[in-house]
């Protein structure tokens, strides 16, 4: 798929190379973001490779027509960006203005560097004792999903795009299972000068206390320096690798949901609003940070505030809305939308320091990643769970805050993975994580070679093992039929593995 899409660029750059001596009168160029109207395709139920491959085609199908009519000379690295069905591309002012003239281009915008991580909020050095749970992971309720049904997050991959993350920290060894550096510095191994792409990491899925699910493993892209800015073409495409990792449709690689921790005010360019509907069209989960401007009367910012985002809030360890954490409700063409969507603990959340150690740090950015974990534990529960399901499962369990029902201030209310789980546990059986299994496995085979991977489908493996300890004997047989008649050989080995423990564990009582 990448190969076509490379071809038509070349022919592209070399249409506007042409006459290259003839740009000098035409001005200086700039850098400039190109996005297509959308195309009337029907995506709805696709696969997700169907998904990327179907957005790698209407892309290429675009760009025909640029070629078409771009014939001055511009000295461009033309950019791809299917996720939102755009393109990067330098030109000069007429070319530009030229190339937004064509009837299927819906916008064009400068690539400006903007901030998109806000400043940290009572950042603070901690020190406290290894291993100790730390209070918003308490108060999402993770360690008795923990205890009580076996879930941690096991097989469970969630993205985050951020300032990277430190490879080295101890409570994030073996968590990585891929890394990718977009921005100017374009380091191979696992980094984060900035560090708040190594806190939000921690909630996510650090061991010592610090995460919410601790079984899941990461994807990480780095594309925002150590002021928490970038560009919007860097930004895209960390937003587009996400999708397909290794580059290759075919393969399921990418992420379950991915955590953002950014955002802006920004509410009339839609091109993230594309590339947000296109995740949730592949089935990728996108978890937003509301924002922090609620000291000052801001709403919620985007994409946080799309209607196709989960919105995250921000809460105190007293359960009230913290401080900074931005509000709704909001409107789109004027239509009303009640934003944020939901909260979690978000101040003074005690995570991982880069360089090792614990940090303090508060913001809707640490909010986030309370319910990104909390959304890995579900999928480790259900892996067959839609997105519809997942907001509507945690926001009708949500603890109430606030006025009653959704409000402007906390949404549905705190989020807990205790009663999330339970309710996933009650309308689902352990047949589906045999397929995550399987799945599991096929996701490490393809990340094979892009960094060394961490184990995937092993912690699957003995979570599923120790889960079917606690079924009887009948739901062991129901269990078994629908794997032996549904599952791949790997489930069915795995099936196996899980009999001779339940054997063992007969023999030891």
């Amino acid at each position: 798929m990448r190969k076509g899409l490379s071809v038509l660029c070349i022919v592209l750059v070399f249409a506007l190379c042409a006459g290259h001596a003839a740009m000098a009168s035409q001005g200086d160029s700039a850098r400039y973001i190109v996005r297509f109207k959308a195309a009337d395709v029907k995506l709805h139920g696709a696969s997700r490779s169907q998904v990327i491959s179907t957005l790698q085609q209407t892309l290429r199908n675009n760009l025909k027509s640029v070629n078409k009519i771009v014939k001055s000379p511009i000295n461009s690295n033309i950019n791809p960006l299917w996720v939102a069905n755009a393109f990067a591309i330098d030109a000069s002012a007429d070319e530009i203005a030229r190339i937004a003239k064509l009837p299927n281009v819906a916008e064009v915008f400068l690539n400006k560097y903007q901030i998109f991580i806000d400043r940290d909020i009572a950042k603070t050095d901690v020190t406290t004792e290894p291993a100790v749970i730390q209070w918003g992971i308490q108060k999402v309720r993770a360690p008795e999903v923990w205890q009580k049904f076996r879930i941690d997050g096991a097989g469970v991959v969630v993205g985050i795009i951020d300032t990277g993350i430190d490879g080295s920290h101890a409570a994030l060894a073996g968590k990585i299972l891929s890394f990718k550096d977009f921005t100017a510095e374009q380091v191979q191994t696992p980094t984060d000068t900035q560090g708040h792409g190594t806190h939000v990491a921690g909630t996510v899925a650090g061991s010592q206390g610090v995460g919410v699910a601790p079984g899941a493993r990461l994807i990480i892209g780095r594309v925002f320096d150590t002021s928490g800015g970038t560009t919007q073409e860097v930004l895209l495409n960390g937003m587009q690798w996400m999708l397909d990792p290794d580059g290759i449709a075919e393969t399921n690689d990418g992420p379950r949901l991915i955590n953002n921790s950014w955002g802006s005010n920004d509410s009339t360019n839609k091109t993230f609003w594309v590339a947000v509907d296109n995740w949730v069209t592949a089935g990728v989960l996108p978890v937003f940070a509301a924002g922090n401007n609620g000291m000052w009367g801001g709403k919620v910012g985007t994409p946080a505030a799309f209607p196709h985002s989960w919105a995250v809030a921000a809460t105190t360890s007293t359960d009230t809305l913290a401080y900074f954490s931005s509000q709704g409700p909001i409107a789109w063409d004027g239509v009303p939308l009640m934003k944020p969507d939901i909260a979690a603990p978000g101040d003074k959340i005690i995570s991982c320091k880069i360089g090792g150690g614990l940090v303090s740090n508060s913001g809707t950015s640490m909010a986030c990643p309370h319910v990104a974990g909390v959304a890995a534990l579900m999928y480790q529960a259900d892996p067959t769970l839609t997105i519809d399901q997942v907001r509507l499962l945690a926001e009708e369990t949500a603890k109430d805050l606030g006025a009653p029902g959704k409000d402007g201030k906390f949404g549905s209310g705190l989020i807990d993975s205790y009663k999330i789980v339970e309710k996933v546990l009650q309308n689902s059986g352990l047949a589906s994580a045999f397929d995550a299994y399987e799945s599991a496995i096929h996701a490490e085979k393809a990340l094979i070679g892009m960094q060394a991977v961490s184990p995937l489908a092993a912690p699957l493996a003995r979570s599923i093992v120790e889960r079917s300890l606690d079924l009887d004997e009948g739901q062991f047989r129901a269990l078994m039929i629908s794997v032996n008649q549904n599952g791949g050989e790997a489930a069915q080995a795995l099936l196996k593995d899980a009999a001779s423990a339940r054997l063992a564990s007969e023999l030891h009582k």
